[in-house]
């Protein structure tokens, strides 16, 4: 099976991901500009050697990467990360020699009285592994990616389209095996951590054994107390408690910018596990379409659709990366 390809010179752009034994891919007409990109073909496929890509983009697992915050060393910018390479050396439990770094600065490169640093660390051994073993496509992958910017892309789209690009919005990705919370303003990556499951708030939300109406409330709605919302008997989820625990750290850490939205991103029934989350935890949360990124008329996933489309989120938001950097 060959994969999507077009003669090189074209602009065409191949996003991929190892997904237990098959690839997960997404192919797009080229890196988002003024227009939506145009999604091709994507989808989730038996393991195969493709014909090269114009242009590739792998990500990695979250298993094979850190993201670690430090202050900003006061050194010049090219010399970044072998300072960020020393200060993390009793942050990790492997050699810093093992590691390929990079580095982003906490809500972009704006000047701060008190500036931080993300710095990924992302292990030799998963990188090579992944290029390798991406099936005749090493020599066209000029980027290796990572869940966290791949999901703040999703949320700065969809910021930008509800009028909300100033102000402080949140993500979380929900899978089988991640939980993921980005926290964003102004297309910029201020917050994010990384959660753990919660299988029953799935549960609850398929079920909808709630009453409560899926409803899309008014624009100007921040920010209503749980209790108006609390059904007796029901225990709260421990996910929506680790969700509270990071906007109050959030809303300590940066009182200027206050939450304006909570976006769900899942595969399945988002917008009842949106509705579920909001009662719990009292935030505006509104389900996002990853598709709805992208220029209209996409084509089916190609594969069975849902588990496609669960492999496939990620990809999705690594498909409009617009920066340059690279691990």
């Amino acid at each position: 099976m060959r994969w999507p390809w077009r003669a090189r010179g074209s602009s065409q752009r191949l996003t991929l991901r190892r997904a237990g034994g098959q690839h997960a891919f997404v192919l797009t007409d080229g890196p988002p500009g003024d227009e939506p990109a145009r999604l091709l073909r994507w989808g989730l496929l038996p393991d195969a050697r493709p014909v090269p890509a114009d242009e590739a983009i792998a990500l990695l697992d979250p298993a094979d990467y850190q993201i670690l915050k430090v202050d900003t060393p006061n050194v010049p910018q090219e010399e970044l990360k072998p300072a960020a390479r020393w200060q993390i050396k009793e942050m990790v439990d492997i050699d810093v020699a093992e590691l390929t770094l990079d580095v982003m600065h906490v809500g972009g490169d704006v000047d701060r009285p008190h500036r931080q640093l993300f710095v990924i660390a992302a292990r030799n051994s998963a990188i090579k592994a992944l290029t390798q073993g991406a099936a005749g496509l090493a020599e066209q992958i000029g980027v290796v990616d990572i869940w966290e910017t791949a999901l703040r892309n999703l949320l700065t789209v969809r910021a930008r389209a509800d009028d909300l690009a100033a102000r402080a919005c949140a993500a979380v990705l929900i899978d089988e095996g991640h939980c993921i919370l980005v926290v964003c303003a102004g297309d910029e990556l201020f917050y994010t951590r990384r959660l753990e499951g919660d299988p029953k708030l799935l549960a609850r939300a398929r079920g909808d054994d709630s009453g409560a109406a899926v409803t899309e409330l008014p624009l100007g709605f921040e920010y209503q107390p749980g209790g108006a919302f609390d059904s007796p008997g029901v225990q709260e989820s421990p996910l929506v408690v680790e969700l509270q625990r990071s906007i109050d750290v959030w809303e300590r850490s940066w009182p200027e910018l206050p939450l304006a939205r909570l976006y769900v991103v899942t595969a399945e029934h988002g917008p009842e596990v949106a509705a579920l989350i909001q009662r719990e935890l009292g935030q505006r949360t509104i389900a996002l379409d990853p598709l709805a990124a992208f220029a209209p008329d996409a084509p089916a996933p190609e594969g069975d659709a849902r588990q496609a489309l669960a492999a496939c989120l990620p990809l999705l938001g690594a498909a409009l990366r617009t920066e340059t950097r690279k691990l």
